[in-house]
């Protein structure tokens, strides 16, 4: 896990991805994305034990599950072993998302689905998003782009 490291988001961060879901609304509506806004208010929701339960969940699938793939991506993509992912723990937004700036990927937590595959996807994002900006590389073409190296990299 040294090349992973899971955190809580505080509430000062959970209102920028808040802020971020509602100006990206029709983007993620048109493209069909799952996302989760506050019910009322995030101060009012915010919930530490929930996110602390969440983070030992995630700490324990990703262990389980994670079999060799930061290697092994960061080796495909040329990038120092030495390389730091930050997954970050949302209440908000899309069930995942990254920033390829800081290296960090951002997880919902009431991700229904096989959350290590999401947090794996959007770490690809990340090394593939130079070339996505410098090819100009629409969406439907990235996501493309990024179930193909991961279905490189989990064989």
């Amino acid at each position: 896990m040294k090349n992973v490291k899971f955190i809580i988001n505080s509430i000062p961060r959970e209102k920028e991805i808040v802020k971020m879901t509602q100006k990206y609304l029709s983007f993620l509506t048109n493209e069909k994305i799952i996302f989760t806004l506050p019910k009322k208010d995030v101060v009012k929701e915010y919930d530490i034990k929930k996110y602390q339960q969440y983070k030992k969940y995630l700490e324990k699938e990703w262990a389980k599950k994670e079999k060799g793939f930061v290697k092994r991506l960061l080796t495909f993509f040329h990038q120092p072993l030495e390389l730091q992912f930050i997954v970050e723990i949302s209440n908000y937004g899309p069930l995942g998302f990254y920033n390829s700036s800081n290296n960090t990927v951002t997880i919902n937590m009431n991700h229904p689905f096989d959350v290590t595959r999401t947090i794996k996807h959007e770490m690809v994002h990340i090394m593939v998003e130079p070339f996505v900006k410098k090819y100009s590389v629409s969406y439907q073409k990235k996501e493309h782009i990024v179930n193909i190296v991961m279905e490189i990299l989990e064989q």
